[in-house]
């Protein structure tokens, strides 16, 4: 049988070989790496450490005395699982782009030319190669199967895979059918980004960054700082200009962020075609030097 050629097929390939072994949760990329490129290539990942390179979360770089390859990452990051998604962005790269160059540099600020559709086309496939090999979509969904969805459920992922809270609602708006959206902003009231799922797009629901964060939501904020994750209504002309919401926000004052979870359970989304589908995690290339790595 051929390898896979795309990161979605390498990223469940390799998840169906970790779970087939009788592992679980969350996925060891560290021990999956060394063993499976050892298998299969002449010149596998050798050695996985840290870099203590500080801006530089992960690399992977070609040893060309020791005919292998090396992934290093930053020992210091503080947000849990930010390494372990590192380490599969950096597997990510050594599967599909290792005959494009022999080194790989990836952070927040020197996160490559980000003016070069190349890069931000390579980086997107490493960031979704590590979403379906650590969030597989078939466990995700009896995750949250019945559950209600919040930022505890969320969290509980999170947990489970080691990925970050915010890659962990990306990769449920990318496959749910709820009409749901994410709102990063900083704290100092302006939106960044967001991301919607396919239903939101429909509806037209999308906040633009440099947008103020409605003033509703921050008069909520101010008056009630104790239980902000707890889900509220918000009125329609709040997040869209006829629908209500139920709106939730996490604030983190370590990371001067707040981070909203708004979803329109009444509303109705036409069956228009679907539009060209925008991968989660290309949000995590695209937005590398803003918020969406930090929580």
């Amino acid at each position: 049988m051929s390898d896979p050629t795309t990161p979605v097929a390498w990223g469940i390939q390799l998840a169906k070989l970790w779970l087939a072994t009788g592992q679980g949760f969350p996925v060891n990329v560290k021990a999956l790496a060394l063993e499976v490129t050892k298998q299969k290539f002449s010149e596998p990942v050798g050695i996985i450490k840290p870099h203590g390179i500080d801006g530089i979360d992960g690399m992977l770089s070609k040893r060309n005395k020791h005919k292998d390859w090396c992934i290093s990452y930053d020992e210091n990051v503080v947000v849990p699982g930010r390494i372990n998604f590192t380490l599969a962005h950096e597997l990510g790269h050594y599967l599909l782009h290792r005959t494009v160059r022999d080194t790989f540099q990836c952070g927040q600020k020197e996160m490559m030319d980000y003016d070069s559709l190349e890069s931000r086309r390579i980086e997107a496939q490493a960031n979704t190669f590590a979403s379906y090999l650590l969030m597989p979509r078939n466990d995700f969904d009896t995750q949250i199967k019945g559950q209600e969805i919040s930022f505890e459920l969320f969290g509980h992922c999170a947990e489970r895979y080691q990925t970050s809270l915010t890659a962990t609602i990306l990769k449920w708006l990318e496959f749910t059918e709820e009409t749901a959206m994410l709102v990063v902003a900083d704290h100092d009231e302006f939106i960044c980004w967001s991301f919607c799922s396919q239903s939101a797009k429909r509806l037209g629901v999308y906040k633009a960054p440099g947008e103020v964060v409605p003033a509703s939501a921050l008069e909520y904020l101010k008056t009630n700082t104790s239980n902000t994750r707890s889900p509220r209504r918000a009125l329609a002309g709040v997040w869209h200009p006829t629908e209500e919401a139920i709106e939730c926000v996490i604030v983190s004052d370590q990371f001067e962020q707040l981070i909203f979870l708004i979803r329109f359970p009444l509303a109705f989304s036409p069956d228009h075609e679907d539009e060209p589908e925008s991968d989660a995690f290309t949000v995590l290339s695209e937005k590398a030097q803003g918020l969406n790595w930090k929580k």
